[in-house]
């Protein structure tokens, strides 16, 4: 009798456990899959999006504990999950080998080394940063892109002679890269090559201190026609799109937008639903562009999410997941270890190489990425 009762207990715990591992692997499911919900149509499916990796760990740990116990059927539900996902785990981290790489061309003008960086205003406002030379823009010489999107890269609209952390460093900066362009709207250039400007879609002008622009939305997006050696023509469009304002709404008086309640949850909800329109916009923005486009930005929105699969389209390529290594989070600060920083590309460009780069004293780390830029050649 006490056999049995022990068998009965033993039988009862490893039901407990396959009924655990059920339920976690079809809530990582519905995460992987809630970015084809609409924020302003279902305003939890974002939250969703943000819990799939710590879904995603949480049934890895299953699946150990699984093998380890020998919970056949519970290892069964985990790789079910698994094959269920496949496609999102790739794109969140991606296991690209040197044998699935794309050659490196020969001829190194072929190359196009493309940095995107969300700088923070280079510190301006960080009284322990802004006196001294800027870690970020040391970052930037020493990895040496040929042209590096930035986002927040002025502050308050003042010009980079006026900013005190990069004008001990600004000689270099322009010796180094010749074609800038310091916009006071926070979307920046430096280049080695020429390049003419326009804004993607209406005009934002001046911004507040709160870091968003008069019509209440952090949304900017910014197209860089690059000449490029060969005399081939290259879009490249920096964005960045509507923040968390995280730091922000510890005073009663702050806002993100005037009709914006100054809770955690309010300022994430309201977040999301203006991403998603910002997101649209962009998606209109590059249909309308040429074929040969890399966009960059600061999406302040994670892989997989509805605003990354509006923008991505069926046309754009995500740079990191066909040439990146694993996982990658660009953003460092509130313990949101999330890649919310994205390069895309479609046309006769191809990447070669990407990396999150670390250091610098900005909030973000900034990805950059090498690409073959005319495949077409048989090199």
């Amino acid at each position: 009798m006490a056999d049995y009762d022990k068998y009965r207990r033993k039988k009862k715990k490893s039901r407990f456990f396959d009924i655990v591992t059920l339920v976690a692997v079809l809530i990582m499911v519905c995460c992987a899959h809630a970015g084809a919900i609409n924020p302003q149509q279902f305003f939890l499916a974002p939250f969703m999006s943000l819990a799939y990796m710590p879904m995603l760990i949480l049934v890895l740990v299953l699946l150990l504990m699984a093998l380890i116990w020998r919970k056949w059927l519970s290892v069964l539900l985990v790789v079910i999950g698994l094959v269920a996902t496949a496609t999102v785990i790739k794109l969140f981290v991606p296991l690209n080998s040197g044998d699935d790489k794309p050659a490196i061309p020969a001829d190194t003008t072929l190359i196009l080394n493309v940095m995107t960086y969300n700088v923070l205003g280079f510190n301006y406002n960080e009284p322990s940063l802004s006196a001294q030379p800027s870690a970020s823009i040391r970052l930037i010489l020493d990895a040496n892109p040929d042209v590096v999107l930035l986002q927040e890269g002025s502050a308050g609209g003042l010009g980079w002679d006026e900013i005190p952390s990069v004008k001990p460093q600004l000689p270099e900066v322009m010796a180094r890269y010749p074609y800038c362009y310091n916009g006071n709207e926070g979307l920046n250039i430096m280049s080695k090559y020429p390049f003419t400007t326009q804004p993607v879609g209406k005009l934002q002008h001046s911004r507040t201190p709160l870091s968003y622009n008069r019509e209440q939305t952090s949304y900017l997006a910014r197209a860089f026609d690059l000449t490029l050696p060969s005399g081939k023509q290259l879009r490249l469009v920096d964005f960045r799109l509507q923040s968390y304002h995280l730091g922000f709404g510890k005073s009663a008086t702050v806002r993100v937008s005037p009709d914006v309640k100054p809770s955690s949850m309010e300022r994430m909800r309201r977040s999301f639903a203006l991403r998603s329109e910002n997101a649209a916009a962009l998606r209109q923005a590059f249909d309308e562009s040429p074929e040969n486009l890399i966009v960059c930005g600061d999406m302040n929105d994670i892989t997989a999410s509805y605003v990354y699969r509006v923008i991505r389209g069926n046309d754009l390529n995500d740079a990191w997941s066909d040439a990146g290594t694993g996982y990658a989070p660009t953003y460092n600060r509130h313990h949101l270890p999330y890649r919310i920083d994205h390069v895309f590309y479609r046309g006769d460009v191809r990447p070669i190489a990407a990396q999150r780069l670390t250091g610098g004293s900005s909030d973000h780390y900034p990805l950059m990425v090498s690409f073959d830029i005319d495949i077409t050649d048989n090199h």
